[in-house]
């Protein structure tokens, strides 16, 4: 199964967040093979095409980090069960520091997927309170969401208090202040988005829990301060810059031990190879041909078969720059750019490979076509001319190798790609500019519109025979992205 989410990351970058699950299979498989194929279309106007466009200049723009899907617990359960396998783990490994002190490996790693397990837990619960029906099953989630998440990060604590309070020493306290930290900062966050939405959503009942948000707020803030833990100020100067870098860090330390290392490299290596061969000995034979029939029309050593060595040399090296690039074209369907390995703890657990072109309009699939849905207008006008980039992507994932990288259940890899759209922003117009105006009752009213351009994104994902697609159109302007549908 390919799970796919789409958001705007900032003012000129989309994010498409691409999960390849392989607890989906319909029956277990040494490999499980994905395909993903999105079709870009680009309006005429914005110039945008192969010979200002390069493959190159696509790779630019889109950046890619991969990583393993975080296990997924729901937070009721973290919270409550002390057999599920978090809780479990951190207990048996923290047992297991006072018997071994000097091995620390699986406790951090157990501490790490503690906290990256609690972050999603904690988000997860966040998003069902926000999506309860009515009033009181939103007051209800929200009361048993900071019961959940106090006894989470209490669970925590009281073994970071022990290891504070016993006598070994070493990166592994420090180690568990990162992650104590990193828990506060994330539950601070869903809280206070939590208290936002009942506050706007349902005013009534947030008078009814505003004590409750305030003392487990006020109480961690405090805690965070106890600890020497940085807190987010209000008005600094710096716009809480030391926080905000802090806190990517201590993110970055979390989830350490779900992100891959990757192994990224030109696919076409070989395939250029042999056809820039094909075609210099192509050239060469019908250069060495022509040679031949001027030699015995004009024989050696003369002027006009010296001209014609000439002339047959300029058209050589022409015809072999000529045949790779309709070699190159002509492959470049079948192939692809790049190729990426993932790897967890130096074990190789499956690859993805990436092609890039442009492609004409009359070879996109029917199904694409309807999903693009141009208007009868557009596509009279300039429907021909609409540029289509393809971007391919296949992925392969080996479960059983995938099984070997953690003692938790991995499910599979999310692939966030992050696409800048400033190349398309270069030649657009103003983002607004002035129309006729309107006369009203209280005079002429001077009107501005405003000038928004369509990209389109048709992405089409295939696993186990079967195919699903989605449309997401950008909007945006000179300015960058106004909103994603």
């Amino acid at each position: 199964m390919i799970d796919l989410s789409t958001k705007i990351h900032d003012k000129f970058t989309l994010e498409f967040k691409v999960g390849f699950n392989t607890d989906e299979a319909i029956k277990p498989m040494k490999a499980n093979d994905y395909v993903m194929n999105t079709w870009i279309f680009v309006p005429n106007s914005l110039d945008i095409n192969a010979s200002k466009y390069s493959k190159e200049n696509f790779y630019r723009d889109l950046k890619s980090d991969v990583r393993l899907i975080t296990p997924d617990y729901p937070l009721h359960a973290l919270a409550n069960d002390e057999e599920l396998l978090p809780n479990k783990t951190l207990t048996e490994e923290f047992a297991d520091l006072f018997i071994a002190p000097n091995d620390t490996t699986d406790l951090v790693h157990a501490v790490k997927m503690y906290s990256a397990i609690a972050k999603s837990a904690f988000r997860n619960a966040y998003r069902e309170a926000t999506q309860c029906p009515d009033a009181q099953s939103c007051r209800l989630a929200c009361q048993t969401y900071m019961d959940d998440v106090t006894k989470v990060t209490g669970r925590y604590r009281d073994f970071y208090k022990k290891l504070e309070n016993s006598d070994i020493k070493g990166k592994i306290i420090q180690d568990f202040a990162y992650a104590d930290e990193f828990l506060s900062n994330i539950m601070a966050v869903y809280t206070y988005h939590l208290r936002d939405y009942l506050r706007l959503t349902y005013p009534e009942d947030y008078t009814q829990m505003e004590n409750r948000f305030r003392a487990l707020l006020l109480g961690e803030r405090a805690y965070k301060e106890q600890q020497g833990y940085l807190n987010v100020k209000h008005n600094d100067p710096n716009g809480n810059e030391d926080f905000v870098f802090r806190a990517s860090l201590l993110k970055k330390f979390a989830e350490s031990d779900l992100y891959l290392s990757s192994n990224k490299r030109k696919n076409t290596f070989l395939v250029e190879q042999i056809l820039y061969s094909l075609a210099a000995g192509t050239a060469m034979v019908v250069a060495t041909l022509s040679s031949f029939f001027f030699q015995q029309r004009y024989g050696n050593f003369t002027l006009p078969f010296l001209i014609a060595l000439v002339i047959s040399y300029m058209f050589k090296d022409r015809l072999k720059d000529w045949l790779r690039l309709i070699f190159a074209k002509r492959v470049s369907n079948k192939v692809f750019d790049t190729r990426t390995d993932f790897r967890v703890k130096g074990m190789h657990i499956g690859w993805s490979k990436d092609s890039v072109d442009f492609i004409d309009s009359d070879k996109v699939l029917p199904e694409v076509m309807q999903l693009r849905d141009r208007l009868p207008l557009f596509d009279e006008v300039s429907g021909n001319d609409e540029k289509v980039i393809l971007f391919r992507k296949k992925v392969q994932l080996w479960s059983a190798e995938l099984a070997k990288a953690s003692p938790f259940p991995m499910k599979g890899i999310n692939d966030i790609m992050r696409y800048n759209i400033t190349e398309y922003t270069r030649k657009m117009d103003n983002p607004s500019f002035p129309l006729s105006g309107t006369w009203e009752d209280t005079g002429y009213q001077p009107v501005e519109g405003k000038k928004i351009y369509r990209l389109t994104f048709v992405i089409q994902c295939v696993f186990e025979g079967k195919t699903e697609y989605k449309r997401v159109v950008v909007r945006c302007d000179r300015d960058g992205i106004v909103s994603v549908e």
